[in-house]
């Protein structure tokens, strides 16, 4: 056990290491401290034009891969992890070059509303030397939850604030009722539950750091817009309000809100101690624990109408209505955003047993860690779907660096909550693995079947994952005891989460 944790904090110390030698703006007339978001293992170079691959499925839309450029939202889990592994072994070089990408970042990638060059539309691109972007170039938080505020609050907490001040002013559309928009546009557009959860932690954490209560209202307010329109019979919400029943967005429930928004809720929860955010989390999460398990496939479904009643398949294959994930949930699906976020939503249930002791959600994690152990990610990708040439292509190879992560930390948080070593022996198994399939002198590619380290693929996730894994193998017994994972003891002990955000 101790040998395998050693060899996980190798590989990762080797990964970041050679990010920081190689991963960074090393392109066009001005080199700056950023770690760009595509490397090939091979050559260590950005290319200025990535090959496809995998991008139809992946991303759908090219600019997401942020090409010939950074993102240092894509670098959340990577930067956190940068900052772990310098409390792990003493050596301050990987943190120092963390603080020095954030605080270049916060300083000089910010448009004039205050609000930073990152998210799903924007990118700094390393060869024109510009901040660029597509779709407008408009600011987005949209399945990317783990923002670390409080390390960026440690190196600028007036660009912080001045950040999340410009989410409430142009992300927050209608002030009365919460209604958002994932766009800083100013006016309505895509209410979806997953962003308004990274808005609702993010005022969260403001109100944690002032001690203003406004904005502990704001969070609130924007929880609340989302619960006031639920079927009070049921405690199912629609995942994009203002979508209307027109669209399956608009009138079904799926696991964008248990997976992202339920985590952000019970983060903020963590962080504040407001009950209200606690209690709207813990309704959800119990009406897809009663409505989302299908007890005779032992799989979970994708979509809930209100009413508690599934939406069956097949799939189809054309439209937006192909982005609904009807029948059953597809673990290792492509798309790093859209509606089904499986793993996201067994971290969710774990993290909430956790915090609430609620027997239901550990029962409902242990029959999502059944589902994982059953559907491995050898097994491929769901055929019947719009992504079926991916599944034919890529998936039969392995999965994304990033769900090898979070469900290697999934199955970690299982452990400590049930002292059970089989979860324990499943997380090694896949780190194992994810090493075999990923891991090249010294990189994580971001897919086994893919030339490419890509941050957008989730690399972080994993090394954050591996050096979680590192530690409890290193001493279970204290792990268990505590519940936790404590590098150091007295006033100044580092615990490392264990939900991987």
């Amino acid at each position: 056990m101790f040998n395998n944790a050693e060899n996980y904090l190798v590989c990762v110390q080797e990964c970041l290491d050679v990010l920081v030698e190689y991963g960074t703006d090393r392109y066009g007339p001005k080199h700056l401290p950023i770690l760009v978001s595509i490397l090939d293992v091979e050559s260590r170079d950005c290319p200025q034009n990535p090959k496809p691959l995998d991008e139809q499925w992946r991303v759908q839309r090219r600019g997401r891969r942020n090409p010939a450029g950074a993102n240092m939202l894509m670098d959340m889990s990577t930067l956190k992890t940068m900052r772990l592994m310098s409390c792990l072994t003493g050596n301050s070089h990987t943190v120092e070059f963390a603080h020095q990408y954030m605080d270049y970042y916060m300083r000089h990638l910010v448009d004039q509303k205050g609000l930073f060059w990152w998210g799903w539309h924007r990118h700094y691109d390393v060869y024109k030397d510009e901040m660029d972007g597509h779709g407008g170039n408009v600011h987005e938080l949209h399945a990317m939850n783990c923002i670390v505020w409080d390390a960026l609050w440690e190196i600028n907490p007036e660009a912080v604030q001045k950040e999340i001040e410009a989410i409430w002013q142009w992300h927050v559309i209608d002030k009365d009722t919460g209604e958002i928009d994932r766009h800083d546009s100013g006016k309505q557009g895509c209410d979806f539950s997953m962003s308004s959860g990274a808005f609702i932690y993010a005022f969260t954490f403001m109100h944690s750091r002032t001690g203003d209560k406004i904005w502990q209202d704001r969070a609130r307010l924007l929880a609340t817009y989302y619960w006031n329109r639920r079927n009070q019979a049921t405690d199912l919400c629609p995942d994009r309000p203002n979508a209307g029943s027109d669209r399956f967005d608009g009138s079904h429930f799926v696991t964008a809100i248990v997976g992202l928004h339920c985590h952000a809720l019970l983060k903020s929860y963590h962080l504040s101690g407001d009950r209200l955010l606690r209690d709207y989390a813990i309704a959800y999460l119990a009406a897809y624990a009663k409505f989302g398990f299908d007890h005779e496939s032992g799989k979970f479904w994708g979509s809930l109408n209100l009413d508690g009643s599934p939406v069956y398949g097949p799939r189809t294959k054309e439209g937006y209505a192909s982005q609904e994930p009807r029948g059953h949930l597809d673990f290792w699906g492509p798309y790093v955003c859209g509606y089904q976020y499986l793993i996201y939503a067994a971290q969710a249930y774990t993290y909430a047993y956790h915090l609430t002791e609620e027997e239901e959600f550990l029962t409902t994690a242990k029959r999502f860690a059944d589902y994982l152990r059953n559907h491995p990610p050898a097994q491929g990708c769901l055929e019947e779907s719009w992504y079926q040439d991916y599944a034919l292509q890529y998936s039969k190879h392995g999965t994304y660096a990033g769900k090898n992560g979070r469900s290697i930390s999934f199955l970690i948080h299982l452990y400590v909550m049930t002292q059970d070593a089989e979860y324990l022996d499943l997380a090694s198994d896949m780190a194992d693995e994810a090493i075999s399939k990923l891991y090249h002198q010294g990189l994580f590619r971001g897919h086994p079947a893919k030339p490419y380290y890509e941050a957008t693929d989730g690399v972080g996730f994993l090394l954050y994952a591996l050096l979680q894994l590192s530690q409890v193998l290193k001493n279970p017994q204290d792990v268990l005891a505590k519940r936790e994972i404590v590098l150091n003891q007295g006033k100044q002990k580092t615990i490392i989460d264990l939900d991987n955000w």
